[in-house]
């Protein structure tokens, strides 16, 4: 089944505006019109009784002689009264003058309008006739044909046309220009939040001084987030502090185990014991130290330092470092890479996301398989994948999760927070990170924004 693009706010609004004041417009045209057609009709009636009265007149005064003299005088200039016919009769029916053909039997001499279709023209009109008996016997018919009514009349639909058309043409052009500088501000706020969405918490809504609601919305938005940054710096901070306060007397812990370890005798049985609680207060401190790096590279800071690097080195580095590893394994590492492809970021930070990539990838990975390492540049992104064989993901949906491991990945070393940092460093290059499983193994890519051409 197809499915029809959603239509934007602006054209729907742009869309609404140029109905209602068509709609408004095409009414007043209506009653313009038909008040227009009614009058002419109107005046067309009067006229041929008008026309009928000073026949009957002229009778009064001089007789059939008299009417038929008018009727002459008038079909003789048909050329300035175009569409007129007369008939006239004497008491006992016979035709006196006149260009009308037969009287028609429909019609009365009562001085009521009958309308006869006129088929003769192209298009056709109507006769507007009206007879009159006159006093000493005889009768008076008097047409007008409607073509002039119906000129007028094209005349005038034609212009309601016209007006319809140039309002709606009006309407959507007015529209389009007040909605669109009436959602402007929508625009603004919506690129803030993708901004902010990238990493850059320092940015806020500008406001553009004009003191209504989009400025009024803006302000509120930008205490709210000063609110969260405020929030967000407290807590980066308590756990920077946690972190550091911890570090010092867990490396002395670890100092003071480390030299009993060595002090002890090789067949002592607390040797074990004690390197055990050196691995354990090891992972405690990378913990810690992620924890601190991590907030950190959510901070942003870094991205004050970025320059133009090469993805194409630091893939290779990455995959030269491991390469020893992998084999260790039984594993190999297949690393396919563009020749150039740049960005612009922070070399170390990249590099590390990397490594991560990779250390998860072997760590994690059945041993005899194959890691790939891929990078492409196109359409203006850089794409990083590292894929292996093996069991997967739990939950990929929770792979970025700080601290989170899978039940599958608890027995192996590790603090849950590497593609957690993977994720926060892609974003602070304006990418992302998406994991995935894949058939036989598991998926993650990072997507960064290339570096524009000079």
């Amino acid at each position: 089944m197809r499915t029809w693009p959603r239509i934007g706010l602006a054209i729907r609004l742009t869309l609404l505006n140029a109905g209602i004041v068509s709609l408004a417009m095409l009414a007043v045209v209506a009653v313009m019109v038909l008040t227009s057609e009614r009058a002419m009709r109107e005046h067309l009636r009067e006229s041929v009784l008008a026309e009928l009265d000073v026949l009957v007149a002229d009778y009064a005064i001089d007789g059939f002689e008299g009417v038929i003299g008018f009727i002459e005088q008038r079909e003789h200039f048909r050329s300035d009264h175009h569409g007129r016919s007369y008939r006239l009769e004497d008491a006992q029916g016979r035709y006196l003058a006149g260009s009308w053909p037969l009287w028609p039997g429909a019609l009365r001499t009562d001085g009521n309008i009958l309308r006869v279709p006129n088929d003769a023209r192209d298009p056709p009109t109507e006769w507007w006739i009206a007879a009159a008996s006159l006093p000493g016997g005889g009768r008076v018919l008097v047409g007008f044909d409607s073509i002039e009514l119906n000129a007028v009349m094209r005349t005038i639909h034609g212009a309601a046309a016209m007006v319809l058309l140039i309002t709606l043409g009006l309407s959507l052009a007015l529209g389009a220009l007040i909605h669109r500088a009436a959602l402007a501000p929508i625009a603004t706020i919506r690129r803030s939040a993708e901004q902010i969405i990238d990493g850059d918490l320092k940015h806020r809504i500008p406001l553009e001084g004009s003191g209504d609601e989009f400025d009024a919305l803006a302000a509120t938005l930008n205490r709210m987030l000063d609110r969260i940054s405020r929030l967000f710096d407290g807590l980066r901070s308590s756990t920077e502090a946690i972190a550091h306060d911890l570090r010092s007397p867990l490396a002395r812990h670890r100092s003071r185990l480390e030299q009993a370890l060595i002090e002890a005798p090789p067949d002592d049985p607390q040797a074990d014991w004690l390197q055990s609680a050196v691995d354990e207060v090891d992972e405690v401190l990378g913990t810690f130290q992620s924890l601190l790096q991590l907030s950190t590279v959510e901070a942003g800071a870094a991205r004050d330092g970025f320059d133009t690097v090469c993805l194409a080195r630091i893939v290779a580095d990455a995959a030269s470092l491991y390469e020893a590893q992998a084999a260790a394994r039984g594993m190999t590492l297949a690393c396919r890479s563009t020749d150039t492809c740049t960005i612009r970021g922070d070399r170390h930070l990249l590099f590390q996301s990397v490594v991560n990539l990779l250390d998860n990838a072997l760590k994690y990975g059945d041993e005899g398989q194959t890691v790939d390492l891929d990078l492409r540049c196109a359409d203006g992104f850089a794409t990083i994948t590292v894929r292996n064989r093996g069991s997967g993901f739990a939950e990929p949906e929770r792979a970025f999760d700080r601290l989170y491991r899978g039940d599958h990945a608890r027995s192996a070393p590790g603090h849950g927070m590497g593609l957690t940092l993977v994720r926060a460093i892609a974003r602070l290059h304006g990418g992302d990170a998406v994991a995935r499983n894949v058939a036989h193994g598991a998926e993650v890519t990072i997507r960064l924004p290339a570096a524009q051409a000079d």
